[in-house]
Formats: C-alpha cells, structure tokens, sequence
C-alpha cells in the first residue's frame, strides 16, 4: 500500500493518547502493561491515500505468560438455531484474566416466523455465528466450507488451513476470507472502504498480528479496501492473513497500567454523532496463562 505513515509506539506514559478520547469510549493512556506479556501495540496514521487510523497489536506467542483463547457467549437455545447471546465485549470478558481482545466472527440474526431478519443488534439478541467458533475444544460453530478457518491445536501452534475432520481444535475462529498465503496478496484492486479486522501470522509461527482498520469517519479515518489491508500486513511481515468481520464490530481492546481494558481504536457505529460498541458473540483474546 503505497502511504505515508506515521507510528507511534505506545510505551510509557503518552498524553498524546489524549485525543482518542471522543465518544463514549474511554481512551486513557496507559505505560508498559503490555511488554511483560509479549504485546508490542502500534497506532499507524496517514493522511495519504486518505486519512486513516490503523491499531496494530503483535503478539509474540513464544512468550509463555500468555495463551489465546476464544470467547464465546453463552448459548441461548442449547442445540437450537442461535449459537450466541450478543454481549458488550467488556463485560464478555469480565472475571477473565484477558491481557487483549479484538473481534472475530461474522454473525447474522436469526430469523422470524415470516424469514426476517432483526439486524439493529441489541445485548441478549440471539445470532447465529458463521464459521468456525470453537472454545476449550467445544465446537460452538462448525468450520464454513467457503470461509476461511484461524485455529489452535492442542500444541499451541496457529492453523489457517482448512481443519481437517480429525482435527485437533482446541481454540477457533472463522474469518471472511483469507488475503495473504505464503507472503502472495490475494484481493483484487477495488473502491470499497470500511472499518477492517485482520488476524495474520509469519513464516515461523512466532508472531501473530492483530490488525484494526478504523472508518467511515470522514477527515478522520475513512477505512482500507480488502487489498490494501493485505498489503499493509503484508509490510508488518505476515506471511499468512485472514480478513475476519469487520465495519461496527471491529474491535480492539488492551490493559492499561491500572489493570483495566481500554478500548484502542474508535468503532465505526454512531447514535447522534456518538460512537458506541456493538455487543457481539465471540472474542479472540489474548490471557494470562496462570489461569483461565
């Protein structure tokens, strides 16, 4: 992707945070909460080809003080159509030892009587997650033949390949489709922009990159085509990507010095100008290891 960016790596006290603070969101600043624990967090800015604001967050999975886990919320229906609750992820998350969070799954609303679908998305709002959920070995939702898979073996070691029916899943998610394989971008050129989540590894399996996009904000941050975020993780050194949901749910979320989560990047859903979090029905967050 051919801009001109500006990073800035949060590692001590920054007031230059101060300006995320709009909205409902709360922003503070934090230290070096996130060094311990293998995270390197990265804002990227640019004002060419357009304005964007870009969360980058690196996570060393060598580092044994963290695991990555699937969230998921609860299942409404048992083994009727729903497979989650829509939840605000901060409270998904509550009582757990999460280091991190971003997004996952696409989801859709189940429909009614009459095959409609009620898509203004409220807390406890049944959905029906697409593709592969899977948690603590319990698979939640079954892998989509036409999406692409990110999950963990009992090993540890991050797939992006299709599982295959003996697989050994232990942590799962699906994304919309995969945009790197073995370093070769694979969206074609086009003028869509949105508010973008990307999940993306290297060649050895060591680093796994979160990748926020912010958008629909005009002057502000305007959103990346499906390419450029290819690209773009490309330049970070992901070998392997996965383009997971995005627009409204895009999400991403780190402790900060006093221990609470805050909430990075600014949500592309607005009430009267007011950005607010949608709840969703699954996480990827990154735990402390002690316990789970």
């Amino acid at each position: 992707m051919k801009s001109r960016w500006t990073v800035f790596r949060i590692v001590g006290l920054i007031g230059a945070l101060a300006w995320l603070t709009f909205g409902c969101v709360s922003r503070p600043a934090f230290t070096d909460p996130l060094a311990p624990y293998g995270l390197h967090y990265t804002l990227h800015l640019a004002t060419e080809p357009r304005p964007l604001r870009v969360h980058v967050l690196r996570v060393d999975l060598s580092n044994p003080r963290i695991a990555i886990r699937s969230v998921i919320a609860p299942d409404p229906d048992g083994p009727g159509p729903a497979n989650a609750a829509l939840l605000d992820p901060r409270d998904m998350v509550k009582g757990k030892p999460v280091v991190a969070f971003v997004n996952a799954n696409p989801w859709d609303a189940i429909p009614d009587a009459s095959g409609q679908r009620q898509r203004q998305w409220a807390v406890g709002q049944p959905v029906e997650i697409t593709g592969l959920a899977a948690s603590n070995g319990e698979i939640r939702s079954p892998p989509h033949p036409r999406l692409a898979s990110i999950w963990l073996d009992g090993r540890g070691r991050v797939h992006m390949d299709p599982p295959q029916p003996n697989a050994d899943i232990r942590e799962g998610w699906g994304g919309f489709f995969r945009i790197l394989r073995n370093g070769d971008v694979l969206p074609k050129n086009d003028d869509r922009l949105n508010p973008l989540t990307g999940y993306g590894t290297d060649r050895t399996g060591r680093f796994l990159w979160l990748v926020v996009v912010d958008g629909r904000q005009p002057g502000i941050s305007e959103g990346m085509t499906s390419r450029e975020l290819a690209e773009f993780m490309q330049q970070l050194g992901a070998t392997e990507a996965i383009q997971m949901d995005g627009g409204g749910s895009s999400i991403m979320a780190a402790r900060t010095a006093n221990g609470d989560l805050a909430v990075l990047n600014s949500p592309s859903d607005r009430f009267m100008g007011v950005s607010f979090i949608r709840p969703l029905p699954n996480l990827l967050t990154i735990q402390e290891a002690e316990t789970r």
